[in-house]
């Protein structure tokens, strides 16, 4: 999962997300929280989660 394309996603999309994650109470959830949530799950699978962006020195 990408983390630039989960944040694209919109409230109604990540709550479709967390539902096949089996995220617990995702429909009370904010929307930074259920990105955690999702990515929480993903990583307890064993899924793979990469960013990307520029280090200044």
């Amino acid at each position: 999962m990408n983390l630039k394309t989960l944040k694209s996603k919109t409230p109604v999309e990540l709550l479709s997300m967390a539902e096949e994650q089996e995220v617990e109470n995702a429909s009370t959830l904010r929307k930074q929280d259920m990105m955690f949530a999702i990515l929480k799950r993903m990583a307890e699978k064993g899924e793979a989660i990469f960013g990307s962006g520029v280090v200044e020195i």
